[in-house]
């Protein structure tokens, strides 16, 4: 008997709230399609785990069995908030869903970030990186108005609260309201696991728009994930006449969660509105929102609405040859309903954009840097991405998301205008003789690659690439010939990173010059000529189809460079934790001995900045970068501060 392609199970579209009010009570209940797989009892499958056990009230609940037969007939347990089981259910369903976006835009299977464990193997204690295949995922974990993602435990934790006493939308004054039934809340912990498993440095806080952007990106994520519904899309295409800039569902995120809670906040988040006292009003973006905004849920707000603000001028321009047919070539829609041959047609477009824009999101963390990300690197990062799939941009995505960061004054960095040509990342300049000695070093690792690109198994992913970021690693740091010494500083320069001793990372005497001395991981003092060590995160081969029918293969190479500094006022523990790296590029068919190529592209935090430094130093010390420094925000003390989503989520 064949193996079915996909399991369907029951859910909600939206939150349970939605199920019992007459307007939307119809399109609430959904039938997701997840990619099928054997599970065990939980449930247990390739990448999570769901394990349901409730500390606060000591309980284990009974794991669902999606694999018995009377669950599978009836495509999984009925929507119900009151069964655990159900709750179960859930979760696994929508996680699956999200993953399946991003390995679909990523071109690559998800690994998830490895976990620290302490050994005992040799006698003695040793901290060591494993391999994690499962994401586990806890429905009943805390009791608290609170959901997030663990990455110590590479958990994500959900937790469920009494309601507080009010009458408002669907709220029950004192029910029972649990995060894991929300569909935007579970897609928006799966996907910072998942950005987490790409970009590990980005739970640090090095400037103010890394956890504004680790917010924003899940946001966008479950944002768009809801328009994969086509009756929720027609329903409420219908009820706005067609028109994206009115109110609609589309714009809010966990509603009955911000119901829910203590002074009624309406939905969690909102990307294109707001309710006032004179009815509810769209958002007009000013060039003063970006640099007007600290907080991390404001900054994450607004990258949620520039997204959402580039899907409507997409949708505008897409529909607009519909609008003009079904007006009379008017293209003005009436102020009443439309018919519903035009909303089918509309929906369909709008969940078409929608996939594309989610997809164009995702595949763009390929193209930001490691370390220290900002919304103006994001930016560049997106139309980068989709250049790469998309070189004509027919749709006019692009040029839609250029217009959306510009109206709200985000800008990049060191570009000349803001065109998809000068916003796209540029390969480095590298001159003959580096590119040979760059080409020279990797064809090494061809073979390895290869093999690579060609497993299936997850975990044998994980392990031959670890072993070709040591193999890299080691040739990046090792002795060369004295002829060779000059060449590789040169190609490091061109990747971020450093050969230099660290006297004069900075600069030539930098550090004698600004009374700096550095520290290695252990904090020992560094000699001023030691060099400081190069780290190879990520060797992943890549496969891509794109819009204009482009098959795209790649290898994506990730290094960084760490170095703790000393100086005035950050002595000891206080170090700053200063990081730089690269993001590399590179075509497939380039480890062929034949070919003669240079990196596509490369993205850069440049390790030897001063003037990054001080900018990372100015907002640790809460200067002129970090005004309304928003302390809810972090876990850590000192200056080496790690974001704390437990904290960054808690109400």
């Amino acid at each position: 008997m064949l193996t079915p392609a996909y399991r369907y199970l029951r859910g909600y579209a939206l939150d349970p709230g939605f199920s019992t009010r007459l307007d939307t009570v119809g399109m609430n209940s959904a039938l997701y399609r997840v990619r099928f797989e054997t599970l065990a009892r939980g449930p247990v499958g390739e990448y999570v785990e769901v394990v349901d056990f409730d500390p606060a009230s000591g309980c284990w609940y009974d794991p669902v069995d999606l694999s018995d037969e009377r669950v599978a007939a009836q495509q999984g347990l009925h929507p119900s908030e009151g069964d655990p089981q159900f709750h179960q259910q859930f979760v696994y369903t929508v996680a699956m869903k999200t993953i399946a976006h991003f390995e679909r835009a990523l071109g690559r299977k998800v690994i998830w970030r490895t976990q620290r464990r302490e050994s005992t193997a040799t006698g003695g204690s040793k901290s060591e990186l494993e391999y994690v295949q499962r994401l586990r995922i806890h429905p009943h974990a805390i009791r608290d108005a609170n959901a997030y993602y663990d990455p110590g435990r590479v958990a994500l934790l959900f937790g469920y609260f009494s309601a507080a006493d009010q009458l408002v939308g669907s709220n029950y004054p004192g029910g029972i309201v649990f995060t894991c039934l929300s569909p935007d809340i579970i897609a928006h912990e799966v996907a910072h696991a998942l950005l987490d498993s790409v970009h590990h440095r980005y739970m640090e806080d090095t400037n103010k728009d890394v956890g504004a952007f680790h917010e924003g990106f899940a946001d966008i994520v479950a944002l768009l994930s809801r328009f994969t519904f086509r009756e929720l899309v027609e329903q409420q295409l219908f009820a706005s006449a067609g028109r994206m800039d009115r109110y609609t569902l589309f714009g809010e995120l966990a509603t009955q969660f911000g119901e829910a809670i203590e002074g009624y906040r309406g939905a969690l988040r909102s990307a294109i509105g707001e309710w006032t006292d004179e009815g509810w009003k769209a958002r007009k973006p000013e060039p003063s929102d970006y640099g007007s905004l600290v907080e991390a849920h404001d900054l994450g707000a607004l990258l949620v609405a520039t997204v959402f603000d580039a899907f409507q001028r997409v949708y505008q321009y897409r529909t607009a040859d519909l609008l003009r047919i079904a007006t009379n070539g008017t293209g003005r829609l009436p102020e009443g309903s439309i018919s519903h041959d035009l909303v089918r047609r509309l929906a369909a477009e709008a969940a078409d954009i929608a996939e594309h824009l989610l997809h164009i999101c995702i595949r763009a963390l390929d193209y930001c840097p490691p370390v220290d990300i900002t919304f103006g690197n994001y930016l560049r990062a997106l139309v980068t991405a989709d250049m790469d799939i998309a070189p004509e941009d027919e749709q006019g995505y692009r040029v839609a998301l250029i217009e959306a960061f510009r109206a709200r004054g985000i800008f990049p960095d060191r570009v000349r205008t803001m065109s998809p040509e000068s916003l796209r990342w540029a390969p480095p300049r590298l001159h003959k003789e580096e590119a040979a000695f760059f080409r020279r070093n990797l064809r090494q690792l061809g073979e390895n690659i290869r093999k690579l690109a060609s497993a299936n198994d997850r975990e044998m992913i994980h392990d031959l690439s670890k072993k070709l970021q040591g193999t890299w690693q080691t040739m990046l740091m090792a002795k060369v010939k004295s002829d060779e010494k000059d060449l590789r500083e040169r190609f490091l320069n061109e990747m971020g990173l450093t050969g230099a001793p660290v006297k004069d990372l900075f600069g030539k005497g930098s550090a004698k010059k600004h009374g700096l001395r550095f520290l290695d991981h252990r904090g020992k003092v560094l000699g001023e000529n030691a060099v400081v060590p190069i780290e190879v995160h990520a060797i992943r081969p890549v496969f891509r189809a794109g819009r204009e029918g482009r098959q795209i293969e790649q290898v994506l190479i990730m290094a960084t460079q760490t170095v703790r500094v000393e100086l005035k006022g950050h002595r000891g523990e206080n170090a700053v934790v200063f990081r730089g790296g690269s993001t590399l590029i590179l075509p497939m068919n380039g480890l062929d001995d034949d070919k003669d190529y240079n990196i596509e592209l490369a993205v850069l935090k440049n390790v030897r900045s001063w003037e990054r430094f001080q900018k990372q130093l100015r907002y640790m010390d809460h200067g002129d970068e970090a005004r309304l420094h928003a302390r809810s925000t972090y876990a850590g003390t000192g200056h080496s501060r790690t974001i704390s989503l437990s904290k960054l989520h808690q109400h």
